[in-house]
C-alpha cells in the first residue's frame, strides 16, 4: 500500500469514526431528547393528574360538606320539629293541666257554694231554734201581763219629756220613750238624763201624739232607737250586749216573729197591745214614717216589703205602731233601715197565736241607687 492509499485508509477510518462518534452522540441526543420529553411528558402528566386528584378532592370535600350541611340542616330541622312537638305537647299538656284545673276551680265554687248554702241553711235552723228553745214563746210570756206601765211615773220624775213606755216580749227592750216637740234629732246623741250617749235612748217624732188612750194616738206612732251590735245580715237572737233597739233585728226571722207577734204599749193612762203584721228592710225612699194621714200607703208598702206573711188583718183605720233601727244588712250604707210594723188590738179581740210564713217574693230596698 502506498502512502496515498494510507492516508485515505486513515482519513478513512477517522471519517467512519467520526460517523460513528456522531452517530453516538445523535443517538445519546435522541435518547436525551426523548427522556427530556418523555420527563417533561411525564412531570405534565403528574401535574394534571395532581390537578384532577386535587378537584376531585375538593369537589369531595364540597360533597362532603354539603352532605355534611344538609346532615346538619336535616339534624337541625329534625331537632326543631323535635322541639316544636314537644312544645306542642308541652302546651297541649299546659292546656290540658289548666282546663282540668278550671274544672277542679269551678267544682270547689260549686262544693264552696253547696257549703255555704248549708252553712246558712244551719245558721237559720239554729237561729230558729235558739228563738224556740232559748226564748221559749211570746204566749207564755204574755199571759205575765207586764207591760212596764208602773215605772213611767219612776222615768218622768227623771226627764219630763218621758210620755209612754214600750217592752217587747222576747227580748230585752224595755224601754221609756221620750219626746222633744221641737226637734227629732235631739235625743239622737243623748241618753235618758240628757248626758251624751252613743246608745241613746228610744225617742218618737216632735208631732206624733202621745194622747193618753189609744182613741187619741197618732194613726202612726213611730218609735227610733239605735242599733250598733246587731246589724248584720245574720243577726243574733237574745244577746244581752244588744241594747236600745239592737234586738229588734232579731224580727227579721220567722219563727221570731212566730213566737212573739205582740208588743207592749203604754201611757200613763192605758196600757195597749200591738199585733205585729210586717217586718222588713228598706231604704229611706219609702216614706214609713208619716204620723197621720199616710196609712194607706204605708200599710200597702209595708206588706209588699215584709220579709214574712202574717195572719192578720191590717186597714186604714187601725192605729199602727211602727219600730224602726238601723243596719248594714245590704251593705256598709246608711240610708238603710230595718223596720217593725204592728196595730192595735182591736175592741174585743183577744191575744192568740199568729200564723207566720216567710213571703219569699218580698221587696228588697233599693240602698245602692
Amino acid at each position: 500500500m502506498d502512502k496515498a492509499e494510507a492516508i485515505y485508509a486513515r482519513k478513512m477510518k477517522e471519517k467512519k469514526k467520526r460517523h460513528k462518534i456522531l452517530a453516538v452522540t445523535s443517538a445519546i441526543c435522541g435518547i436525551a431528547i426523548i427522556g427530556s420529553a418523555s420527563y417533561i411528558g411525564y412531570a405534565h402528566y403528574q401535574n394534571v393528574q395532581q390537578e384532577k386528584l386535587d378537584i376531585a378532592v375538593r369537589e369531595q370535600n364540597q360533597a362532603l360538606t354539603q352532605i355534611s350541611t344538609q346532615n346538619n340542616d336535616a339534624f337541625n330541622l329534625s331537632f326543631v320539629n323535635r322541639s316544636l312537638s314537644n312544645f306542642n305537647n308541652a302546651l297541649n299538656i299546659t292546656d290540658m293541666q289548666i282546663e282540668e284545673g278550671e274544672k277542679i276551680i269551678e267544682n270547689e265554687k260549686k262544693v264552696a257554694e253547696q257549703i255555704k248554702k248549708e252553712q246558712a241553711q244551719k245558721q237559720k235552723i239554729n237561729n230558729e231554734q235558739q228563738a224556740q228553745n232559748k226564748l221559749g214563746t211570746f204566749m207564755a210570756d204574755a199571759y205575765n201581763g207586764y207591760t212596764g206601765q208602773d215605772r213611767i211615773s219612776y222615768w218622768q220624775s227623771i226627764n219630763p219629756d218621758v210620755f209612754a213606755y214600750i217592752r217587747i216580749p222576747g227580748t230585752n227592750i224595755s224601754y221609756p220613750v221620750v219626746q222633744n216637740t221641737q226637734d227629732i234629732n235631739y235625743y239622737l246623741s243623748l241618753d235618758i238624763y240628757k248626758n251624751y250617749s252613743k246608745n241613746g235612748v228610744i225617742w218618737t217624732n216632735p208631732d206624733t201624739h202621745s194622747g193618753g188612750t189609744s182613741a187619741t194616738l197618732s194613726d202612726n206612732t213611730v218609735l227610733y232607737g239605735h242599733n250598733w251590735t246587731n246589724y248584720s245580715a245574720n243577726p243574733a237572737i237574745g244577746r244581752p250586749g244588744d241594747v236600745m233597739f239592737a234586738q229588734l233585728t232579731a224580727f227579721q226571722y220567722e219563727n221570731m216573729c212566730r213566737s212573739y207577734p205582740y208588743i207592749y204599749y203604754s201611757t200613763p193612762s192605758e196600757e195597749m197591745v200591738f199585733k205585729i203584721f210586717a217586718n222588713f228592710y228598706t231604704d229611706l225612699s219609702f216614706y214609713y214614717i208619716g204620723t197621720d194621714g199616710y196609712n194607706s200607703q204605708i200599710i200597702s208598702e209595708a206588706l209588699q216589703r215584709s220579709r214574712c206573711k202574717f195572719d192578720v188583718d191590717v186597714n186604714a183605720n187601725d192605729k199602727i205602731l211602727t219600730l224602726s233601727t238601723c243596719t248594714r244588712a245590704y251593705g256598709k250604707t246608711n240610708n238603710q233601715r230595718f223596720v217593725v210594723m204592728a196595730r192595735l188590738l182591736r175592741p174585743g179581740e183577744k191575744i192568740e197565736p199568729v200564723e207566720v210564713n216567710y213571703n219569699p217574693n218580698h221587696k228588697q230596698p233599693n240602698v245602692w241607687g
